[in-house]
């Protein structure tokens, strides 16, 4: 059996799902999704998406937003159905725990929603109050334990216990916390600072302040490589870094020739795509950290997924 090695990249001003064969970047399809998608998340198997429509240009424009997540068949490239989460709208990040669990941030009215079996199409859901003002991005331990939010406008970090009846913790490591990640053992929480171009490592069980590094410039996303490097999107400054997990330490930067939105690890670790406002997929060899190819793309790409036989 041939090997399948596809990229699928929501296209924010496209208001589409489109997939990309890797390594040329060829069109192959695209699906509808409600007006302005952004952020996708993926199940543990590897083979459903599930894309929230945030249902507005940007976080200034008037529009209400929007209440759906779109769920799509990766392998079969179709939509399988969608969760309306109204009354609570914006939707953008989201994340799937071990268990399938999908976890939803509603930036309009500051919820986080957890629906159980989002595979099934008649399914209740829960909510608890995100602790901040304008939560943008979440992570989550992988056994749906925990949550964690970054909140712009209110410049916090919360930590919300999901098995506790319990007031979200709270802490205020820097301004405009948005981009953030686990570490691999769980134990360390990473944050970027885009009001002051800074990265924070906070304990991840009590949300004190581990270490503490200064970026070039606002970065917007971070990823873990494996259990000890991460990789920074800096969107300012027009690159990408790998940073040291342990010191916070630079070790290397790479200019991308564009602002980029978000990136997507290959299941080994080897390689990303970076995603760049300006409409281009960015392919990095995380060995070497070096680009390795780039291909163009619909209009205001944000987060990807890679879809191939070997690990779906």
């Amino acid at each position: 059996m041939t090997e399948r090695c596809e990229l699928a990249v929501v296209e924010k001003a496209e208001h589409r799902l489109a997939f990309y064969a890797l390594p040329n970047g060829r069109l192959i399809e695209t699906l509808p999704m409600h007006r302005y998608p952004h952020e996708m998340a993926l199940s543990p198997d590897g083979r459903t998406a599930y894309v929230a429509q945030y249902g507005a240009a940007h976080s200034r424009d008037p529009a209400p937003g929007g209440s759906i997540v779109v769920m799509v068949d990766l392998m079969a490239r179709r939509l399988l159905g969608e969760h309306d989460f109204a009354p609570f709208r914006r939707l953008h990040g989201l994340q799937c725990d071990a268990a399938g669990r999908l976890f939803v941030l509603a930036e309009a009215d500051d919820v986080l929603i957890a629906i159980e079996r989002p595979k099934g199409r008649h399914n209740s859901w829960r909510c608890w109050s995100s602790g901040g003002r304008q939560g943008h991005l979440l992570t989550v331990t992988r056994d749906g334990a925990t949550a964690f939010c970054t909140n712009l406008r209110s410049n916090t970090v919360t930590r919300i216990d999901l098995k506790a009846e319990a007031a979200p913790l709270v802490a205020e490591p820097g301004p405009r916390p948005e981009g953030l990640c686990l570490s691999a053992d769980e134990e360390s929480l990473f944050v970027l600072m885009r009001g002051d171009g800074s990265l924070v490592e906070l304990c991840a069980a009590d949300l004190t302040v581990r270490g503490r590094a200064r970026l070039p410039g606002d970065a917007s996303r971070i990823y873990c490589v494996g259990t000890d490097r991460l990789l920074i999107a800096c969107y300012e400054t027009e690159d990408a870094l790998l940073l040291d997990r342990s010191t916070l330490a630079l070790l290397h930067r790479l200019d991308l020739g564009g602002k980029p939105t978000a990136a997507s690890l290959h299941p080994s670790g080897a390689e990303a795509c970076i995603s760049l406002e300006d409409g281009q997929i960015v392919r990095v060899d995380l060995t070497e950290f070096r680009e390795t190819g780039r291909f163009p793309v619909g209009r205001e790409p944000d987060v990807s997924i890679w879809i191939g036989n070997t690990w779906a």
